[in-house]
């Protein structure tokens, strides 16, 4: 199949991906098996089945969720373009929690035959993988933090920050304004706070002057404002600037 020659362009974006070589970003790009189109709300992979490739999120969200024996469900990650969403099964085989697609979304997969190929001929791209699942725990850290030791409002506004810093990296922010289709049932997945919880912060947040929301799409109005409240530090996301570049 013919590949497009910047299907990985925002793999690492942001955090030293220009340190990469042509031959190396070609290499990653060769080994791109299938690009396809997933409608929102649908699985791209389930806990415990065995899993032969990676997926590569190129378009829109996606969620990392677990949920309990009544169904209870609780994100823990969410997905932007650049992520790969289950590389953790490149060495277990399998994963220990599913992803569902949030908006439309685009995604390319590696077979893991070809992943391992590439860390057994290219160690900077072995690292660069490496680097990535760091990177996912990192994350998974931070939120464990924010949600036993900040408040509700704390929390949202930490997850606005960390989303925000997230898509500016990968070229997504305009005017201060990314997409946000996620819904506050899916914010309160995230934060561990109940639907009504979230929608009475969000309207406490908006009269302050910090966002604005207009048809999903979310407008920064004061970045400091929000980082000191949720007590956000990017350092976490090992971005290559401690600041965002589109910041009001």
């Amino acid at each position: 199949m013919s590949i497009d020659p910047v299907i990985s362009h925002k793999f690492l974006m942001g955090r030293g991906r220009d340190q990469l070589s042509i031959e190396e970003i070609r290499m990653i790009e060769s080994k791109v098996s299938n690009v396809i189109e997933v409608p929102a709300r649908e699985p791209l992979a389930c806990r415990g089945e065995k899993v032969i490739k990676s997926t590569l999120l190129l378009e829109g969200f996606a969620c990392r969720y677990k949920n309990d024996q009544t169904g209870a469900r609780q994100a823990v990650r969410i997905h932007v373009p650049g992520d790969f969403v289950d590389l953790h099964a490149l060495p277990l085989k399998q994963l220990d929690y599913d992803i569902v697609t949030i908006s439309e979304v685009k995604v390319a997969t590696f077979d893991h035959h070809d992943l391992t190929d590439i860390t057994q001929k290219s160690p900077r791209l072995a690292n660069a993988l490496w680097f990535s699942t760091l990177l996912d725990a990192a994350i998974h850290r931070k939120w464990i933090f924010s949600h036993g030791r900040h408040r509700a409002e704390a929390r949202i506004a930490n997850f606005l920050c960390e989303i925000y810093v997230r898509l500016d990296m990968v070229g997504l922010v305009t005017d201060n304004a990314f997409h946000f289709p996620l819904t506050q049932p899916d914010i309160g997945e995230v934060t561990g706070l109940t639907g009504v919880h979230v929608n009475r912060v969000l309207r406490w947040l908006r009269n302050r002057g910090l966002f604005v929301v207009d048809k999903r799409r979310i407008q920064i109005l004061d970045y400091d404002g929000l980082a000191r409240l949720g007590q956000f530090d990017p350092n976490y996301l090992f971005p290559s600037s401690a600041r965002p570049e589109h910041v009001p």
